[in-house]
């Protein structure tokens, strides 16, 4: 919530969460007003370093997998162009089985 004027001078309110509910804390006005909103500044600066961290570390993981991800997609590729051309089938995404022989009539 932070700072509110009310009449003619400022105060500082935080807002927790309580349960489900979100109450808003009076903190004062003066020297220990500015000083919680200073620590709270300093919170906020803190979580969006770590979220700043936290999605760089991910992108460094993505591109580091992307050369993996296509080699497995390759090989799967190939594994199935030999299969295909071994006489192997796939019905409806399950496993490979043999294909049957044609059907002989007596």
């Amino acid at each position: 919530m932070g700072w509110q004027q009310r009449g003619r001078s400022r105060a500082y309110y935080r807002s927790e969460r309580v349960g489900s509910r979100v109450v808003r804390r009076y903190l004062g006005t003066g020297a220990v007003a500015e000083l919680a909103a200073a620590v709270d500044d300093l919170r906020r600066l803190e979580r969006i370093i770590e979220i700043r961290e936290r999605h760089a570390e991910q992108e460094r993981f993505a591109a580091a997998a992307a050369p993996l991800l296509e080699l497995c997609d390759c090989s799967e590729r190939l594994a199935c162009a030999a299969l295909l051309a071994a006489g192997f089938h796939r019905h409806d995404r399950s496993r490979w089985r043999r294909t049957r022989g044609p059907k002989t009539t007596n």
